[in-house]
């Protein structure tokens, strides 16, 4: 099998476990489901893991995964699982961020100047942060709190 050969197949199976997650994703977004939804979400999860193995950027996947886990911290009551607690969704967004807050700060008043590389990191804190913004204030925890509602007033400054 030639390099290319390789290649061409690892996109094929990073693009067959991403039909995979959005199918359960899609089907964890349903209010019809009830319960079910955290098994699709699971299921969805699962994928994604897998499509990141496969090489699919770790940021867009843990960006899905908290929509997910906030769109059903949301619209499903407390089972007791740390999966959808929101203290450790925040936590979880929190460590996943890629800068810290007065680096994004300070990058924030004058982004479109920045070099790309730059562009994109604070790029990617907004889209891990997109989130929180609906469940933020489900947040019990400090400094956890006081640390989201931080980065949620700079998020609509960044790109």
């Amino acid at each position: 099998m030639a390099d290319g050969d390789g290649l061409a197949a690892a996109g094929d199976v990073r693009n067959h476990w991403i039909a995979a997650y959005q199918l359960n994703q899609l089907h964890a977004q349903l209010p019809e489901q009830g319960e079910g939804r955290r098994v699709f979400a699971r299921l969805a999860f699962f994928a994604l893991d897998s499509a990141e193995k496969a090489g699919y950027p770790k940021q867009d996947a843990d960006a899905v995964r908290f929509n997910l886990r906030a769109l059903l911290i949301r619209e499903l009551p407390s089972d007791g699982d740390p999966l959808w607690d929101p203290d450790v969704l925040g936590a979880d967004v929190l460590a996943a961020l890629p800068l810290a807050l007065l680096e994004a700060q300070a990058w924030s008043t004058d982004w479109a100047t920045r070099p790309r590389v730059e562009i994109l990191a604070l790029r990617t804190c907004k889209n891990l942060l997109g989130s929180m913004r609906t469940i933020a204030d489900r947040v019990t925890g400090e400094p956890l709190r006081t640390q989201l509602d931080q980065w949620l007033e700079l998020w609509p400054r960044l790109p």
